[in-house]
């Protein structure tokens, strides 16, 4: 029995970040949209929120599938992002800020990723799989940022 629980944790560990990750993306993102005036940045944040929402439908049904009980993000993790977005938004919501603290998350989930990644190797492939979508979504709506950064000229 304990041999079983040991082989299942890099599946459960795995598969629980990544849908971490994704909710946490997902619940940024509808924090910080009614704050965007871009409707560039808009488009883009719709785009990459269904990609994260794509994941987080196929991490639950991997989880269904292998039998492995997913446990959402609290309330209070919940509580406290939006909180720290609406505080940082209304000093400050012009597009480059508000792209600098989506930035910021994604690098923060690449390398929570990165980190996962590397402790559960002995994952099952279809879950290091979404694991490694994930991470290329992640990096991807990152760089899809980058042209947001720079200061505009007035």
């Amino acid at each position: 029995m304990e041999k079983k629980i040991q082989e299942k944790r890099p599946n459960i560990d795995l598969l629980q970040s990544v849908l971490h990750n994704a909710e946490i993306g997902i619940y940024a993102i509808d924090c910080i949209l009614p704050e965007v005036t871009s409707e560039k940045l808009i488009q883009i944040l719709k785009t990459q929120k269904k990609k994260l929402q794509e994941i987080t439908d196929k991490t639950k049904n991997l989880g269904q599938k292998n039998n492995i009980e997913l446990k959402p993000n609290s309330y209070f993790k919940k509580s406290k992002m939006w909180m720290a977005i609406k505080m940082n938004s209304f000093w400050d919501d012009d597009t480059q800020h508000l792209s600098e603290m989506l930035s910021l998350g994604y690098f923060m989930s690449i390398v929570n990723m990165i980190k996962s990644l590397a402790d559960c190797k002995k994952a099952k492939a279809d879950i290091l799989t979404i694991a490694k979508e994930l991470k290329k979504i992640e990096e991807d709506s990152l760089n899809e940022l980058v042209p947001f950064l720079e200061r505009t000229k007035k």
